[in-house]
């Protein structure tokens, strides 16, 4: 099915789909998707450090010449005036998943990927501020409306018009690039048939109790949440936040351990971690500035996952421990 109409069924507004697939164009013309070409495979000792068949680390994803720098060549060449501050979001964003799911410009991008869908409404996800606890949505957009006044202040401030403006070029373009990559370039969990990546998470066992079975929508019992194994590739949903973290291949123990499988249609994923990070030095920074947590955000909403043993995930390595930046 084409990504259009993908994206309509899953309810996306036709204005953000038309800005997105229009930057697919015009990055594809400007030669980007020929730069992503090509196939990535897993090192032998760190299954994370993903080499090109002639032995670049990451491929064109990273260094001089590579996709990324061409992606800024094209903000430069589209947005003159104001690709300083596109592009000076889109590392807001990179630097805001580095600290926490939950800091202020990642809250910035989740609220406005919300408004890009005809629904669910803003109350059907999962919010909070960083280092505080779960609210309701009639609390926590009034937080992010003092976010948005405080953050994007790349404008000139009170000109909110303007500022939309930059968030929207940011986040736009950086999905389309994402989308390209994914089209593009072959590595491990990216099924390039199917059109969906298969990512990890691990989850607290406090967090169990509001996971529910997708075949009867009921929530998982006492024994099930004392005991995981009870529901091992049982699928499962939960409300979750607009815009969420996982990774490729390796399990990151940070509040529990207990291990989720999910497959996530493309249009889905926002950023990855294989991609250099706009702006840094000869643009060899991972995206997130850590490939230890070969970290992928997604749009979860309504995605079922699965509880794996280890020995059942498809790609994804043993546990390993992970500081606690959430």
């Amino acid at each position: 099915m084409p990504l259009r109409e993908k994206m309509i069924d899953d309810r996306w507004s036709p204005a953000y789909i038309d800005e997105l697939t229009g930057h697919m164009t015009g990055m594809e013309r400007a030669g980007i998707a020929r730069l992503l070409t090509q196939t990535l495979g897993r090192g032998a000792h760190d299954a994370y450090l993903l080499t090109s068949e002639d032995g670049r680390p990451f491929g064109s994803l990273r260094g001089e010449g590579s996709a990324v720098a061409a992606y800024e060549t094209y903000i430069r060449e589209t947005f003159p005036g104001d690709a300083d501050d596109i592009i000076s979001l889109v590392v807001g964003y990179a630097s805001g998943v580095e600290n926490s799911s939950w800091a202020p410009m990642v809250q910035i991008v989740k609220e406005f990927l919300v408004r890009q869908r005809t629904a669910p409404g803003p109350d059907s996800y999962f919010w909070k501020q960083l280092n505080d606890t779960a609210k309701p949505w009639s609390v926590a957009k009034d937080d992010i409306a003092a976010l948005r006044a405080k953050y994007l202040g790349l404008a000139p401030r009170g000109d909110e018009a303007l500022r939309e403006r930059h968030l929207r070029q940011a986040v736009i373009t950086w999905h389309a690039l994402t989308q390209l990559l994914l089209r593009h370039t072959t590595f491990p969990a990216n099924n390039s048939v199917a059109e969906t990546l298969t990512v990890v998470r691990t989850e607290s066992t406090a967090a169990l109790e509001y996971f529910r079975r997708v075949d009867n929508g009921a929530a998982l019992t006492a024994e099930q949440i004392g005991n995981p194994s009870e529901v091992y590739d049982v699928p499962l949903t939960a409300t979750r936040g607009a815009l969420e973290s996982s990774s490729l291949y390796t399990v990151k123990t940070i509040h529990g351990n207990v291990v989720t499988e999910a497959v996530v249609p493309h249009h889905r994923i926002f950023a990855l971690y294989l991609t250099a990070r706009p702006k840094s030095v000869g643009h060899q920074l991972s995206f997130f500035a850590n490939d230890t947590e070969n970290e992928v955000t997604f749009l979860p909403e309504g995605l079922s996952f699965r509880i794996r043993r280890h020995a059942d995930l498809g790609f994804a390595a043993p546990t390993t421990v992970a500081p606690n930046f959430f």
